[in-house]
C-alpha cells in the first residue's frame, strides 16, 4: 500500500481513536481535538474534516493528510515506516524475531492472548540488561502474550489508564492501543513525571532519587503531555525525570513556565541519556 492509497482507505478519526486521541467537540463533519502535535495544549485547536479526511492545526498553522499527521505523532519522516505503523494496528519501531504461530492463512486481527506473571527467560534477561530487577518489574508490569497477523509475541507490558499497553522486549518497542498516560496513585501530594516506563522502573531501582509522598505519572510519549493537564494541576510539586535531549529539555522548560514548584531532576543525571542509562552505568553501586 502506498501513501495515496492509505490516505484514501484509512480515516484520520479512526487512526486517532486507535492511538488514544478522542475529539473534544463534534460539529457536523468537523471533529475538534486538543492538539497532540504540540506540547502543553489544553484547548481544542486541531480540526479533522471527516468528509475530506484532512486535518488542520490552528495553533501551528499546519495541516494535511493522515500520513502528514502520523509523521508528526510518530516523530519521523520515514513514510514507509509510518504506513507500516498505521496498517499494523499498533505502534512498533523495531523488528522482533518471533516464532510463527499456526494459522489457516490470511491476516488475523491483533489480539491479546494472555497477560500474566512475568516468567519468560528472554524477558528476564532483557530486564537484567536494563538494570531492572524481576521483582520490581513484576510489581508494575505483566508478561503479555499477543498475536498479530498469525505471529505470536511476548513482551513486558505496562498498562495505561485507558486500558492500552506499552510493550518492551529486547530490540522491540511497541504499544497496543488505546495509547495514553499511566498514573499510579499513592495518595501523594507530589507528582513524579517520567517519559517512559523503563525510566519509572529505573527510579524504583534507585533509592537515592526517591521523593516522599508522591504519585507517579508516566507519559508514554511526550506528545501525550496534553492529556496529563488534570494530574499536573492537582498536585503540589512536580518532579521531572525526563530524557537529556532536546525534546526533554523543551518539555521541561514549558512545564516550568506553565506551573509552579517544578523540579528538574535530570540535572542529577545530566551526563547520561536518561534515568535508565544512569542506572545501567551505575547499577553495580546499587546492587
Amino acid at each position: 500500500m502506498n501513501a495515496k492509497e492509505l490516505n484514501q482507505q484509512y480515516s484520520i478519526v479512526g487512526f486517532l481513536n486507535q492511538n488514544g486521541f478522542q475529539p473534544t467537540i463534534k460539529k457536523g463533519h468537523n471533529y475538534w481535538y486538543v492538539s497532540m502535535i504540540r506540547d502543553l495544549e489544553v484547548h481544542p485547536s486541531l480540526k479533522v474534516d471527516t468528509t475530506k479526511n484532512l486535518w488542520y492545526d490552528h495553533g501551528s498553522g499546519v495541516g494535511g493528510t493522515l500520513i502528514d499527521l502520523a509523521c508528526k505523532i510518530f516523530k519521523t519522516e520515514d513514510v514507509k515506516e509510518v504506513i507500516r505503523l498505521i496498517t499494523g494496528g499498533f505502534s512498533s519501531f523495531h523488528p522482533q524475531k518471533t516464532a510463527q504461530a499456526p494459522t489457516s492463512g490470511g491476516k488475523t486481527k491483533l489480539r491479546i492472548v494472555n497477560a500474566g506473571y512475568m516468567q519468560d527467560d528472554g524477558l528476564i534477561t532483557y530486564l537484567n540488561l536494563r538494570g531492572v530487577s524481576i521483582d520490581v518489574a513484576r510489581t508494575y508490569c505483566k508478561e503479555l502474550t499477543y498475536s498479530n497477523n498469525g505471529q505470536v509475541f511476548k513482551g513486558i507490558a505496562f498498562k495505561n489508564q485507558s486500558g492500552g499497553y506499552e510493550i518492551r522486549s529486547n530490540g522491540f518497542k511497541s504499544c497496543i492501543a488505546p495509547k495514553d498516560n499511566s498514573f499510579i496513585e499513592n495518595n501523594g501530594i507530589n507528582l513524579l513525571i517520567f517519559e517512559g516506563f523503563m525510566d519509572f522502573l529505573s527510579y524504583v531501582m534507585l533509592p537515592v532519587f526517591h521523593v516522599a509522598d508522591a504519585n507517579f505519572l508516566v507519559l508514554n510519549s511526550l506528545s501525550l503531555l496534553g492529556k496529563a493537564s488534570a494530574h499536573l494541576a492537582e498536585h503540589d510539586s512536580k518532579f521531572l525525570f525526563l530524557d537529556n535531549d532536546q525534546s526533554g529539555f523543551k518539555v521541561a522548560n514549558q512545564l516550568k513556565l506553565g506551573y509552579s514548584r517544578v523540579v528538574d531532576m535530570s540535572l542529577f543525571y545530566a551526563e547520561y541519556k536518561d534515568l535508565n542509562d544512569f542506572l545501567i552505568q551505575k547499577k553495580e553501586a546499587y546492587e
